[in-house]
């Protein structure tokens, strides 16, 4: 297959939707050979910070010069994002082929009557089966949705990460934190550690199942912490404490107050690795850290004379980090916003998090079926937040062009609301650029 072709076939397949359930993944990683079981993983879940957490331990290993696969969702421009070895993309060519491979995995399955996977089943699948080929020491895995009936959670970790746990996916995980936190600790396996930083109701879940699997827990303000924290240009600096080491002082080129609580986890859970593998030591896990970068996630691109900002901010608690870090670095300076959220999220918390007096709001479609529609978005922004202008864009490209003719030299332009129209943003900066 070629890479389009490739791309063709996964459209198809999205056409399955989302199932839960561990059956058709388990059928295709047998049938390719359990591929994610000649290497290393270490597991990542929680509604905000996963991928800045698999982020941050992919680069603290290859720092350290290990061969390290990381495998994360969704991609902003390119599917090829989500499968990385060592920070570098799989390249399209090989991508085409990798999806060719577990197709004809595909097809056996479903000679064998069982049910056609899911587009994220095969990605799943292509990712173990590419790290084994690249013969990676250690794979740092993302959950795609929830936890227990994920398809990454067929592995068997040398460490598990749950970030935190707040309201997102309900129609899939559940009503509430607590409903939600069981489908989270669903990666919990028999004796293997767990990190996270939950806190509430759903810690209380994380530790009741940690307990029933005799999983060593550490808890962020319990185990480990932060014991102080300052903005320094590029960037930010902290220290942070541990039980049974000694205070780290680590730089992050990554801005707000979530991404130091992101870090603490990302370093206790290295600190777990470290235990038995002494390729890795403080020094270079500490230059992983401060080399890691994570497209779109309150990304700062000083560009045309004005400061754009790309971030997710796709749902409620993302929005709220979102707004703590921008009143940390531009206080209550005035920005234009190109925005799209999808229709299945908590539009109004988002909006009021994100959206401030004086604020511009250009509403766009995101490229899903789930999208709020622009006009109704603006209804909901003029409805949330008195003193906005608020109207709609044809397109994203579109959009960051009238933000940039209403704005003058100096100002913030934020594209957030939801991942899926990062990828155009980007995309029209750097065409922007090389013009």
């Amino acid at each position: 297959m070629t890479y389009e072709e490739a791309l063709a076939y996964l459209e198809d397949t999205s056409s399955f939707g989302i199932k839960p359930g561990l059956e058709r993944i388990q059928a295709l990683m047998q049938a390719l050979g359990n591929p994610e079981r000649d290497y290393k993983i270490i597991h990542v879940t929680g509604t905000n910070g996963k991928g800045s957490v698999t982020t941050y331990i992919s680069y603290a290993l290859f720092t350290s010069g290990l061969r390290v696969g990381r495998f994360t969702s969704p991609h902003l421009e390119s599917y090829t994002e989500r499968i990385e070895i060592n920070d570098v993309q799989i390249s399209k060519d090989t991508f085409g082929e990798l999806i060719n491979r577990v197709c004809q995995g595909v097809e056996q399955i479903i000679a064998d009557g069982v049910e056609a996977p899911t587009q994220f089943e095969i990605l799943t699948a292509a990712a173990f089966l590419f790290f084994k080929e690249q013969g990676v020491d250690y794979a740092v895995v993302e959950a795609g949705l929830g936890g227990l009936l994920d398809s990454t959670n067929i592995v068997k970790p040398i460490v598990s990460v749950i970030t935190n746990v707040t309201l997102d996916h309900q129609a899939y995980c559940g009503d509430t934190v607590e409903e939600i936190a069981k489908h989270k600790a669903g990666i919990i396996k028999e004796g293997v550690p767990i990190v996270t930083a939950a806190q509430g109701g759903p810690l209380g879940v994380i530790e009741e199942a940690a307990k029933d699997k005799n999983a060593p827990l550490y808890i962020f303000n319990r185990k480990f912490g932060i014991d102080s924290r300052s903005v320094v240009p590029g960037g930010q600096i902290m220290t942070i404490s541990a039980v049974d080491a000694a205070p780290a002082m680590l730089f992050t080129t990554m801005a707000g107050v979530h991404q130091s609580v992101n870090l603490a986890c990302a370093l206790q859970a290295v600190r777990l690795v470290m235990e038995q593998d002494d390729a890795i030591s403080e020094e270079t896990m500490r230059e992983g850290f401060a080399r890691a970068t994570w497209a779109g996630r309150f990304e700062i691109k000083k560009a045309l004379d004005r400061t754009f900002i790309f971030d997710g901010a796709h749902n409620a608690a993302g929005a709220e980090s979102f707004n703590m870090t921008y009143q940390e670095l531009f206080e209550d300076k005035p920005k234009t916003i190109v925005m799209a959220i999808l229709s299945d999220k908590d539009e109004n918390g988002i909006i009021r998090e994100v959206v401030k007096p004086k604020d511009t709001v250009i509403a766009v479609a995101a490229p899903t079926p789930r999208t709020e529609i622009p006009e109704q978005l603006v209804e909901n922004v003029r409805q949330c937040v008195k003193q906005v202008v608020a109207q709609t864009g044809e397109s994203v490209s579109d959009a960051l062009e009238l933000a940039l003719r209403s704005t003058q030299a100096g100002d913030n332009i934020v594209v957030c609301g939801s991942l899926y129209i990062l990828g155009e943003a980007r995309s029209w900066l750097q065409d922007r650029l090389s013009h």
